[in-house]
């Protein structure tokens, strides 16, 4: 063999593949695209945004959820559809259900934390109707759009682990 030609894959390598059968980069090669340190912050970064993001929407909503013209809960369905736009939209945006499930949390967390009475008797979200509105719907607007999330990966890639990532 000349030292110009690149030796044979192994016989269960894909073709056209120089990678080892087991998947693994050999030692002292570069990290894949998206594996490094700069990549591991930015999509920290990007999970805390949305993290925020979702308690800010728990907060506002929280507080605007009672606008009601007439007794009719306008604002509240309102805010539940703007609920399901933030899940649907922040996993879309970061391509996989974690990113949908984040903001989803918070909100949630946030919520139920604005609907329990405090020692003096006040609360944000009140038993009424609006307030059942945005805690029931948004709940089910937060699972609905985290089920309208494809899922990053292989289905059974949770279950299976490193070995579900090794096939083609």
């Amino acid at each position: 063999m000349d030292k110009d030609e690149a030796p044979a894959p192994p016989d269960d390598a894909p073709a056209g593949s120089d990678a080892p059968p087991d998947g693994d980069a050999p030692a002292g090669a570069a990290p894949r695209p998206g594996e490094g340190p700069v990549e591991a912050f930015v999509s920290g970064a990007a999970y805390a945004a949305l993290g925020l993001l979702g308690g800010i929407a728990g907060l506002l909503g929280s507080f605007a959820q009672d606008w009601s013209p007439a007794g009719v809960p306008v604002v509240a369905a309102v805010l539940v559809a703007l609920v399901f736009a933030m899940v649907r939209l922040s996993g879309w945006g970061m391509g996989g259900r974690l990113g949908a499930t984040i903001p989803a949390i918070v909100w949630g967390v946030v919520v139920f934390a604005l609907s329990l009475q405090r020692p003096e008797g006040d609360l944000v979200v009140s038993a009424n109707l609006s307030g059942y509105l945005y805690i029931i719907g948004g709940m089910a607007a937060a699972v609905l759009g985290v089920m309208r999330v494809p899922a990053a990966g292989p289905p059974g890639q949770w279950l299976l682990g490193r070995a579900a990532r090794n096939r083609p």
